[in-house]
């Protein structure tokens, strides 16, 4: 089905359930809150887990501006961190660490759906399934000792974000917002009620748009998102969940910067906010910088009761994407002969034999030379999870067998296009396809099953929970106009245990710890992020082991928790230049060159995390901390192991980029009358490793980059009138992020993080390659809600 419709056929389902509600509406039902109920304050840390663990509730959720990235709400959460160019969101700029781990190294998931891989490129972030205003709460286990997490990405922690459920009582619910940057959102939920017994359904619709603070003459983002809920609850406690999304997305997302760009200008970016028409200047161009994607996701969440004790769950889904980036290139490429996808043969490695590539270049000349680049990206993914839950069978256990099931295609090429006119705009033809550099594509099929048993060995005073993970990932590749291997293998990760223990030595105390072995084979980036042909023997499975320890404490108005951690990872894999030699810094940047996949030797991570609620009746306090020392392993000096870390761009003992040692955030709320909530927030990032700076060619290694920590503080006062005239819950909100417009910088891009730099030819200081993400300015949002 063409994405173009899917948005019509959520209409059009949603049309019929509300005429079926007109005859089937019960009165007198209760009203669904459009969660999954309220949540106590213990659960907000994890009690009842025997393991690290959180709940961000829907409050958390909307004290950022209605509509914000979803993601941001985890900034609270120790060991986590998060960061987006604009205060209400990014792509491109979007990174997100946990416990040292990367956004490719967490399990994401929505309603226990995998939102698969992270990456802005090809990946599936999971807001792009999301509408901030249709979610209920999010767990977050910064442990991997979950059983039965549907991903191959959860290495050492998993964020489940869980949507709201349909209202029992038919009506309606908009919200506007606007800020800063020519900010607008209008968002639109219409509820139909109960249409049958236990029936209910909702759809909803927003579009919001806004320009990039770092340019906003030649960037903008712009969204339009559909989602489609229906739920039918059973008598016996089983449910049938059918819930859509549908995303439309076209943004020019945020440039990367060196450190000493950010020092002397920390509000610019350095992408150019109008067309010059000299090509050495506007492949900085702003309006060149971005991509579009279209994201579909249909999926079942099911339990059927067979007998009070025992249930059964699947759940089937689907996902699709359908989307390109692009960037301005500062020359032109034509293939010699007319023919922009011609092979001639292959070389006795396997190497595709092409026809030369012709590049006309005069980067500097008014009217220059120039080329688009377009990067098509199509992803499929369609899977299903189970889950068969006994409970006492065995008197004092709860029995969970499980599995996954999944297989994704996907593939990118790489397109370059003529400029019709470098003077005036960056306008091109796509009936003029110069040159095609790659055509890859793939085809990953992962099957997971696991099995847990649940023992209250000492009933409410310690429990055991014991399980097993298995998985098995196939593997087929193909990048005929790369080389003529047709890759194809397959992983096995053997029996990975998970235990964890819980203890309840007084009431409101828990004590618990656990261990697993996590498996995540290897990350589609070595099939479509390289243009060398994969050996199953050249990369091994990326792999962690995983400990946690730690203590609760709980009431009605205070809870405590601090935990400990540590992560070991095995075979990490990076993505580098095949060659070094003769490189212009500036392909690399954007993408041009050949490039391959390379096992790291692996990090270690260790840390301790805590948190403090205090919940009052007009006065709230939340603090998290965190405490983080992760560094890559350190082989001897001039061991191949040290070397083929240097191959990737890790300077062996080093920090790992962008995981500050400290970090901590608070949060004050007051109510000092009815209805009015002011709050303050505050987050500090100590500083903190940048790059890993090495030489070129010879990966000598020179040194790591520190880039300096930051403070920024945010305020919300918001306004409850209750039910005003026609409406209920009529709210108005205001945020400011960054309070004090402190500078920073937020991130380092992962796209070049782990590249060698190019400036130390011209100099020992000189740094020329692009890594880091600027933090947003002070930033003011207004939001309205109102139910009717």
């Amino acid at each position: 089905m063409p994405l173009r419709q899917s948005a019509s056929v959520l209409a059009l389902a949603h049309i019929f359930l509300s005429v079926s509600a007109a005859h089937a509406q019960d009165e007198g039902v209760a009203e669904r809150n459009g969660s999954d109920g309220i949540v106590v304050i213990g659960e907000r840390v994890g009690v009842g887990n025997l393991r690290a663990s959180a709940v961000v509730t829907t409050d958390d959720i909307e004290d950022r501006p209605l509509g914000a990235d979803i993601t941001q709400s985890l900034q609270r959460v120790p060991g986590v961190q998060v960061s987006t160019g604009d205060a209400r969101g990014g792509t491109f700029s979007f990174e997100l660490y946990m416990r040292g781990l990367n956004k490719e190294q967490v399990g994401l998931s929505l309603d226990g759906i995998p939102t698969g891989d992270a990456r802005f490129n090809g990946g599936s972030p999971p807001q792009r399934f999301i509408e901030s205003s249709n979610i209920s709460r999010i767990e977050v286990s910064q442990s991997a000792g979950d059983i039965g997490s549907p991903s191959r990405f959860a290495l050492g922690g998993f964020v489940n974000f869980i949507s709201a459920d349909p209202y029992y009582d038919t009506g309606a619910t908009i919200e506007a917002g606007f800020g800063d940057n020519d900010f607008y959102r209008g968002y639109v939920r219409l509820d139909t009620g109960e249409i049958a017994p236990g029936l209910t359904s909702y759809l909803s619709y927003s579009h919001q748009e806004n320009d990039i603070w770092a340019g906003p003459r030649a960037r903008s983002s712009r969204r339009d998102h559909v989602e489609f809920k229906a739920v039918k609850d059973f008598d016996d406690g089983g449910f049938i969940k059918l819930r859509a999304a549908y995303n439309d997305q076209r943004d020019n997302d945020f440039n990367i910067i060196t450190l000493g760009e950010f020092e002397a200008d920390p509000r610019n970016d350095r992408a150019t906010d109008e067309i010059s028409g000299i090509p050495a200047i506007d492949v900085d161009y702003g309006g060149a910088l971005g991509g579009t994607r279209e994201d579909f996701l249909v999926y079942l969440n099911t339990r059927f009761m067979m007998t009070d004790t025992a249930s059964f769950s699947l759940n089937p889904y689907f996902q699709s994407l359908r989307g390109e980036s692009f960037r301005y290139q500062d020359r032109q490429r034509r293939l010699a002969g007319g023919d922009p996808r011609a092979v001639t043969g292959y070389n006795d490695l396997g190497g595709a034999i092409r026809p030369g590539v012709v590049t006309t270049r005069d980067s500097n000349a008014f009217g220059g030379p120039a080329d688009m680049r377009v990067t098509p990206r199509d992803t499929d993914r369609y899977g299903l999870t189970g889950e068969v839950r006994l409970e006492d069978v065995i008197a004092g256990n709860t029995i969970r067998i499980g599995g996954w099931w999944e297989t994704t295609t996907s593939s990118e090429t790489r397109n370059f296009y003529p400029i019709l006119n470098s003077a005036e705009s960056i306008d091109y033809n796509r009936g003029d396809l110069a040159f095609v550099e790659y055509d890859r594509e793939s085809r990953i099929e992962t099957a997971m099953l696991y099995a847990q048993d649940s023992i209250e060995v000492i009933p409410d005073v310690l429990r055991l929970d014991a399980g097993l993970t298995w998985f098995n990932i196939r593997y087929r590749a193909r990048s005929p106009l790369e080389y003529r291997t047709l890759v194809g293998f397959s992983q096995d990760s053997g029996i990975n245990p998970k235990i964890g223990i819980g203890f309840r030595p007084a009431e409101g105390i828990e004590v618990f710890g656990g261990y697993a072995q996590n498996f995540a084979g290897i990350p589609e980036d070595a099939f479509l992020g390289s243009n060398a042909a994969i050996n199953p023997g050249d990369l091994d499975p990326i792999e962690t082991e995983n400990f946690d320890i730690g203590i609760r404490y709980s009431n009605e108005t205070i809870a405590l928790v601090l935990q400990g951690f540590h992560t070991r990872l095995k075979n990490n894999i990076g993505i580098i230049p095949r060659t070094t030699t003769g490189i212009d810094p500036d392909e690399i940047v954007r993408g041009n060159v050949a490039t391959q996949a390379a096992n790291i030797d692996g990090t270690k991570s260790s840390g301790i995390e805590a948190t403090a609620i205090l919940d009052f009746d007009f006065v709230d306090f939340y603090l998290s901390y965190a405490y983080q020392d992760a560094k890559h392993d350190d082989p001897p000096v001039g061991s191949a192991e040290r070397a083929a870390l240097a191959s990737v761009g890790v300077i062996g003992g080093a920090r790992v980029r962008d995981i500050p040692e400290h970090s901590v955030f608070g949060q004050v709320s007051v109510e000092p009358v009815e209805g009015l909530r002011l709050q303050g927030t505050g987050r500090y990032i100590s500083d903190r490793v940048g790059g890993h700076i090495l030489f070129p060619n010879s990966f000598a290694e020179i040194g790591t980059e520190e880039i300096p920590g930051y403070t920024v503080f945010g305020a919300v006062a918001s306004y409850d009138f209750g039910d005003t005239g026609p409406f209920q819950e009529l709210r108005f909100q205001l945020n400011v992020d960054n309070v004090f417009d402190k500078e920073y910088i937020g991130a380092v891009s992962s796209a070049t993080a782990t590249l060698p730099e190019f400036g130390l030819f011209s100099g020992p200081d000189v740094r020329t390659l692009d890594r880091y993400f600027i933090g947003a300015p002070r930033t003011f949002t207004a939001s309205l809600r109102a139910r009717f």
